[in-house]
């Protein structure tokens, strides 16, 4: 469980930085103005994609569910058995495709869509977490 820990604490960190870059974007005029706000917003929601992806990952091998062909798999194949919500795979599976965009296609990113990830989806991270908390680790805690 180390290794799906540190992930777990790797998103956290980032669900708290990120709702403190939300605290400093007043509003979108003041986002799209700041390079450091939109950078910032950036990086870690790249970041807390890769960690739900990763604990995605993680759980899938333990538990020997089918591989995912794909980033969007993970979630279809996390909400197939359970552990995630069928709302929640709605926010995550595009997620996976906005990660390609910020790490592949970073031109193409757009202000709008990460400042609404940044205003009205933090809470979408925590409650990934929290179901894998109900829906996975409290059933496999030894």
């Amino acid at each position: 469980m180390k290794t799906l820990e540190k992930k777990i604490q790797i998103l956290r960190e980032r669900i708290k930085r990120l709702k403190d870059i939300s605290a400093r974007a007043k509003s979108f005029a003041d986002y799209q103005r700041s390079y450091d706000l939109k950078d910032m917003t950036e990086r870690n929601v790249q970041v807390a994609i890769e960690a739900c992806l990763d604990i995605g990952k993680i759980i899938i091998f333990k538990e020997g569910l089918k591989e995912p062909k794909d980033n969007k798999g993970i979630f279809v194949i996390l909400g197939e058995a359970g552990i995630i919500s069928r709302d929640l795979t709605s926010f995550l599976i595009p997620m996976a495709g906005t990660r390609n965009i910020l790490v592949h296609s970073y031109y193409k990113i757009e202000n709008g869509i990460m400042y609404g990830i940044l205003k009205r989806h933090i809470e979408d991270f925590e409650a990934f977490l929290s179901e894998i908390k109900r829906n996975y680790l409290q059933k496999h805690q030894h």
